[in-house]
C-alpha cells in the first residue's frame, strides 16, 4: 500500500562495493542521513513494528472501504469491501492466500506464481530503501536532482533482484517520498505511485493520500482515515482462514 515508514541506515563502509564516484557517494550519504533524521533516527524507526491503516479507495468508478494490518518483516492482512462483497488477502511471511466473499458465497485459495510474488512484495514492511546498500541483490545506478510538481527532488534509481527497476522521488526539503515509478524493460514507466498529504502519527510521517497510475490513467486513489502504530498483532492473524 502504500506509504509506510521508510527507514534508513549507516552506509559509509559499504559504498565502495557499488562503484560510486566520491561525489556520488557523498550525495547519496547526505540523502540517506536526511532520511534517518526525518524518521527519528535508526533506533526509533526500528521501534515501529506493526501498523493498522484504515480508509477508502476509489477504483474502477467504485468506492471501497479498506483495512490493512502489517507486521514486521513480511506479514500482512488486507481487506477491501463494498456492501456484501469482501476480499481479504493475507501473507504470513512464507505463504499467501485470498478469501473472496460475494453475496454470502465464500471462496478461499492459496496463492502461488506471480500472484504470490506480488503479494510478498506488497507485504514487505519496509521500503526497499531500508538498509538498501546492505543488500547485495540491490544496486543503485544513479542519483539525480529534478523538479516534481514544483518541488526540488532527488531521484534515486534502484535495481532489485529479478531486474525490477524503480525510481524514487524524494523531497529535498522534507526527505519524504513523493513518487515511485516502476519501470518496464524499455525504461518507460509501467506503474506509478504518488504520495501526498503527509501527517505525523506518533512521531512518524505517513502519506494520507496515495494515487496509483498506469500510463496517464489513475487506477486507484486511496484516502487514509486512521493509522495506528504498534497495534500488538498476533502471528495467527495472518494465517489462511478455514472458512
Amino acid at each position: 500500500m502504500n506509504c509506510k515508514v521508510f527507514n534508513l541506515f549507516c552506509i559509509l563502509c559499504l559504498l565502495p562495493a557499488f562503484g560510486y564516484a566520491q561525489s556520488d557517494a557523498y550525495s547519496l550519504q547526505r540523502i540517506l542521513q536526511r532520511y534517518i533524521e526525518t524518521y527519528g533516527g535508526f533506533r526509533d524507526a526500528e521501534a515501529l513494528s506493526s501498523l493498522s491503516i484504515e480508509g477508502t479507495i476509489e477504483q474502477n468508478g467504485q468506492n471501497y472501504a479498506f483495512l490493512v494490518y502489517q507486521k514486521r518483516p513480511y506479514s500482512m492482512r488486507y481487506r477491501i469491501s463494498n456492501g456484501a462483497n469482501r476480499v481479504i488477502t493475507g501473507f504470513n511471511g512464507s505463504s499467501g492466500w485470498i478469501r473472496v466473499e460475494t453475496n454470502g458465497e465464500v471462496m478461499i485459495k492459496s496463492l502461488n506464481g506471480s500472484e504470490y510474488d506480488s503479494l510478498r512484495k506488497m507485504a514487505r514492511f519496509d521500503s526497499p530503501l531500508f538498509r538498501l546498500l546492505e543488500k547485495s541483490q540491490v544496486q543503485i545506478n544513479q542519483v539525480e536532482r529534478s523538479i516534481w510538481e514544483g518541488k526540488s527532488v532527488y531521484v534515486i534509481e534502484v535495481r532489485e533482484s529479478g531486474d525490477l527497476v524503480s525510481h524514487y522521488y524524494l523531497d529535498m526539503k522534507s526527505a519524504y517520498l513523493l513518487r515511485r515509478d516502476e519501470l518496464n524493460a524499455e525504461g518507460g514507466i509501467a506503474f506509478q505511485t504518488l504520495y501526498r498529504d503527509y501527517r505525523e502519527v506518533e512521531g512518524f510521517p505517513f502519506a494520507h493520500e496515495i494515487e496509483t497510475r498506469v500510463g496517464e490513467q489513475t487506477v486507484s486513489l486511496a484516502n487514509v482515515h486512521t493509522i495506528e502504530v504498534n497495534h500488538g498483532l498476533l502471528s495467527f492473524f495472518f494465517e489462511k482462514p478455514d472458512r
